[in-house]
């Protein structure tokens, strides 16, 4: 049976922070580079009919419309002040082009393929609608075998239960929600949690839903930024470092998360010495044991003369409230500060219809950068099979950065 369908808004705001944000850096930094994005399903099992293409197809072809209006801007404007005002006015003129810049197409055995080219600035907004249209039409045409029934109930559980044992969190789930009615039940959930609790809920990564419930819009910063640069600048050894330096140039000190994981923890924490650790905030945690992360994030700060009690870290990978709380405990162990960004647990947990003892499997699907300027861009995760780029270009970075020490 297919779902009732609430369709996402036709708004610019349903999107995550952080690619507003990767957007004003690139138009400071690299407002001329072209890149190339792609569609990646780490589940081969996961096949599409024609239904569920051609709904993508017109989701694809309706972003044409979506333009940020003036109210857009304006809560922007109040609510984020460290987007620019020359951001802003970019933003007030920004136009999709999906059919110059996304081709889309079905193979005969189901599996979809998809690219998106173009210039940066122009294209970097496309993979957080793109992933979550895909969900949307996946779960509405293929995969029907579930409902919204105890959604609401579920989540504010989870809610409860992390804001109990003190834990600070956010809502991640745009890029993996089932659909948007569920990301919207989610969110409305977790905004409706007791205040009297000694944990909280601290926003949700989707701008259009933080404005309609009068929550706080949160995000970082994504791989890709560090990923082009180094692909620009020529340099893994370096990458973090100069992707970091010019995130601080651009936002100066706002926004002072680092995101560890993009060539390996190893070689991020060689680029992070302590006149760039001064200026952050914090760590993100994004694969590899968090356990693990914890003690290496302390005994880095010690080494280079900050009290690690002074920063955040942040932790994003596969999340679920009993491991949040496991992390959490480990922290205090280390006397340092943590919290937590859950994205599929909240947006895309579901039972079966038919059978409410059988997990329905979440999507796991990824865009993710390939070139810039015909140069290969790579990842390195903590995690192997997380890697992503062109084969022999990941092969390339990780030979020289084991032959400098830099990976582990």
């Amino acid at each position: 049976m297919e779902q009732s369908e609430e369709p996402a808004p036709q708004s610019i705001l349903d999107q995550d922070l952080y690619k507003f944000c990767m957007q004003q850096a690139v138009l400071e930094h690299y407002p001329d580079v072209v890149v190339e994005y792609g569609f990646i399903n780490r589940d081969t099992t996961m096949r599409f009919n024609h239904a569920a293409f051609e709904q993508l197809q017109k989701d694809i072809a309706r972003m044409e419309h979506i333009t940020a209006t003036n109210a857009d801007i304006e809560y922007l404007r109040q609510t984020c002040p460290y987007l620019s005002p020359e951001y802003l006015e970019f933003l007030t003129t920004f136009r999709f082009n999906p059919c110059v810049d996304i081709a889309c197409s079905l193979d005969k055995m189901g599996a979809l393929e998809l690219r998106i080219w173009g210039k940066w600035t122009q294209v970097i907004l496309y993979e957080i609608p793109l992933l979550s249209m895909i969900s949307s039409a996946y779960f509405s045409k293929v995969d029907t075998d579930w409902n919204y029934a105890g959604q609401y109930e579920k989540i504010s559980a989870k809610g409860s239960r992390l804001a109990d044992a003190a834990c600070e969190f956010a809502e991640f789930g745009t890029r993996r929600r089932r659909d948007f009615k569920t990301q919207n039940i989610v969110v409305f959930a977790l905004s409706q949690l007791c205040n009297n609790s000694p944990g909280r809920c601290t926003g949700t990564s989707n701008v259009y839903l933080a404005r309609k419930y009068n929550m706080m819009p949160v995000g970082t910063v994504g791989h890709e930024w560090t990923m082009g640069i180094a692909a620009l600048e020529g340099t893994y050894e370096n990458g973090n470092s100069l992707a970091l330096r010019k995130w601080h140039a651009t936002f100066k000190g706002s926004l002072g998360i680092a995101l560890t994981d993009t060539f390996g923890t190893k070689a991020f924490f060689a680029n992070f010495d302590h006149s760039l650790a001064s200026l952050y905030t914090g760590v993100r945690h994004d694969s590899g044991d968090p356990f693990q992360f914890v003690e290496r994030v302390h005994a880095h700060y010690s080494h280079i003369g900050i009290d690690p009690s002074t920063k955040i870290l942040v932790f994003s990978d596969g999340l679920d409230p009993e491991k949040a709380i496991r992390i959490k405990k480990h922290c205090a162990k280390y006397s340092v500060n943590c919290s937590f960004g859950i994205g599929t647990n909240f947006t895309n947990d579901f039972t079966c219809a038919s059978d409410s003892t059988r997990q329905s499997k979440a999507a796991n699907i990824v865009v993710k950068l390939l070139k810039c300027d015909d140069k290969y861009c790579v990842k390195l995760s903590d995690v192997a099979t997380k890697h992503t780029g062109n084969a022999l270009e990941v092969e390339r970075a990780q030979t020289s950065l084991t032959r400098l020490g830099l990976l582990d």
